[in-house]
This record gives structure tokens, C-alpha cells and sequence, in this order.
């Protein structure tokens, strides 16, 4: 070991004492003479405590960095457009019933409370503003709109659910045409 790190050692210990308090044992530069001695100077000499300080202080800083969350971003708009699909989903399963293509008119009120359920999930996914999919950068510029939209189709789909589980497919049948306006969000905050 040359004579430059000696000085380096004995700079990192006196460093160390200012920065943390006390002071370096015997105030005298250690000189080791192999690297276990070595290892045991940066121990003694409160170099370890420097780095530490610095690990702390990166570790500290890391969430004042801003970097963007490009895997975070891509999982937020996959997560959006699972939510769109459930709803998706749930109108073509309440389509086919409608139609008379399954007899399954009794899960009407299952279908319509999955989307006024799936509906709060999907208005907390879009808060943050992260365009991607098919979502349009209008929504946020126009989140006002965007909300009421889903809000009222929410409220919709609530209604059509009340009435099926009182008065069957003849009370929820004429209610069914308020639910079914997503055409009008799409044309406007989705791209195609």
C-alpha cells in the first residue's frame, strides 16, 4: 500500500470524527500493513460510518428522484383495460339475455351490480393521468365529463339491478336503455 492512501485513510478518519463526533483513537494515522489490517483501519478510522451516511442519505434521497415508471404505467393501463373489458363483457352477457339467447333472465341483477361495481374500480384506475391503450388524453383534460359519464352509468346499472331483483326482466327491461350509452364515451375518449 503506497503512502498516498495512508494520507486518504487519515482523511476519511478525521472526516468521519467531524461528521459523526469524537474523535479518531489516539488522533494518530493508522498504517496497516496488510488488507486484514487494512479492514480493520476503515473500521476503527469510522470510514464505515461515511458510507454509511452516504447509503442512508442515497436511500433517503431515492424518492425525491424523479424517474418515470414506465413498468408501473404499462400495468396501470393494463389494469384499465381489464376493468373496460369486464365491463365490455357484462353488457354482451346482458345483450345475450335480452335477446333470448339464454334463459339466464335471473342474472340480470349479477351482471348489472358486477358493472356499477366494476365502475368504482375503473374511476380510481384513471385518476392518475397515464395515457396509453385506448385512452385518450381528453379525459383528463375533460375529467369532469369522464366522471359523470361513468357515474351515471352507474347509477344506471344500479337501477336495472333494483328492478330485476323486484320485478324481474319486465320491471329491469324498459330501465336497460340508460345503461347502454357507452358508444357516446367511447367516440369521444377513446381512440379507435
Amino acid at each position: 500500500m503506497g503512502g498516498s492512501l495512508y494520507w486518504f485513510i487519515d482523511l476519511v478518519n478525521h472526516l468521519g470524527s467531524a461528521a459523526f463526533g469524537g474523535s479518531p483513537p489516539n488522533n494518530t494515522p493508522v498504517q496497516p500493513d496488510s488488507f486484514q489490517s487494512f479492514a480493520e483501519v476503515l473500521l476503527k478510522t469510522g470510514f464505515t460510518r461515511i458510507l454509511g451516511g452516504m447509503a442512508l442519505a442515497a436511500v433517503l434521497a431515492a424518492p425525491l428522484v424523479s424517474t418515470p415508471a414506465l413498468a408501473e404505467d404499462k400495468d396501470v393501463v393494463d389494469y384499465r383495460i381489464n376493468l373496460m373489458k369486464t365491463l365490455g363483457e357484462q353488457a354482451a352477457a346482458i345483450g345475450k339475455i335480452m335477446q333470448g339467447k339464454v334463459a339466464y333472465t335471473d342474472n340480470l341483477a349479477i351482471h348489472t351490480d358486477t358493472i356499477a361495481n366494476t365502475i368504482d374500480a375503473a374511476l380510481k384506475a384513471f385518476e392518475p393521468k397515464i395515457v396509453g391503450g385506448t385512452a385518450k388524453g381528453e379525459i383528463w383534460d375533460n375529467w369532469a365529463d369522464f366522471k359523470d359519464r361513468f357515474v351515471k352509468l352507474q347509477a344506471a346499472a344500479r337501477d336495472v339491478s333494483a328492478a330485476a331483483r323486484s320485478g324481474g326482466m319486465a320491471a329491469a327491461q324498459p330501465k336497460l336503455q340508460g345503461m347502454f350509452t357507452c358508444k357516446a364515451c367511447h367516440d369521444t375518449y377513446r381512440t379507435k
